[in-house]
């Protein structure tokens, strides 16, 4: 599935902001996750974010049962440039549970300033409720992507 947003401001601002390291634990913080600890490493070649994210969700039925409902997970972004955007992979993996987050996603210039879109795709392997935790996951993530470029429209003002 994948989340699209477009915005006034140019590239070069959208990317500053969403790989800058103060404004992603912010970001974070804004949006009541528990803690996150964010590096971002950048080289002509590309732009590389880690970031350790811990939230806290309140499960439906069976996957109280099978999951804490704090999690911490691993996140990476690898941002390369594209002509006069960026485009790029994500990976985030939640530790001790055999689930994976990953997609990608391009920040593109418009006539009015720019486009963000970013997929997603979950990943469980978990026998006989895997498909279950994979559309629950999916759907608290793209929840989360949408808030969080919503937090990113009141940042850039």
């Amino acid at each position: 599935m994948t989340v699209h947003a477009e915005f006034e401001h140019d590239v070069q601002a959208v990317y500053k902001a969403l790989t800058t390291p103060e404004f992603l634990v912010e970001r974070s913080l804004a949006l009541r996750e528990v803690c996150t600890e964010c590096d971002v490493v950048e080289n002509k070649e590309c732009t590389t974010i880690n970031a350790v994210r811990e939230v806290r969700r309140t499960m439906p039925g069976v996957l109280a049962k099978l999951f804490d409902p704090v999690n911490v997970m691993d996140m990476t972004e690898e941002w390369q440039p594209d002509g006069e955007g960026w485009r790029g992979d994500w990976t985030m993996k939640f530790r001790g549970q055999t689930v994976t987050i990953l997609g990608s996603f391009e920040l593109a210039p418009t006539s009015d300033g720019c486009r963000y879109s970013v997929s997603h795709k979950a990943r469980a392997k978990i026998p006989f409720v895997g498909n279950q935790v994979e559309r629950y996951i999916l759907g608290q993530t793209i929840k989360g992507a949408n808030d969080e470029l919503e937090y990113l429209r009141g940042y850039l003002g």
